[in-house]
């Protein structure tokens, strides 16, 4: 069985990735740089939301996740849903 905290934490990751992974430019302008930051966000989470999606699937042990850390995930979700997954907009710092 995985832990509540690990499943809450694994459906944040995926609601980071995939809407960091369905954004759309419409006309914002291309930085690389910000680009490199979107995909290593994306796949990241990805990543983790895949391992944890398995493992609960499969009856695998996986490690548990800190109720702080769940926080932190939960931040940076809203974070990316109010930018509409514009990572640039969530880096501004106006």
């Amino acid at each position: 069985m995985v832990d509540p905290w690990t499943l809450i934490a694994g459906a944040l990751c995926g609601a980071i990735c995939i809407r960091i992974a369905i954004y759309r430019r419409e006309g914002a302008r291309y930085r690389a740089g910000v680009s490199w930051l979107a995909y290593a966000l994306a796949a990241a989470t990805g990543c983790e939301w895949l391992s944890i999606l398995l493992a609960a699937l499969f009856a695998k042990p996986t490690p548990a996740v800190s109720p702080f850390l769940l926080i932190v995930l939960l931040v940076l979700a809203v974070l990316v849903y109010r930018a509409r997954g514009n990572v640039a907009r969530i880096l501004r710092m106006d």
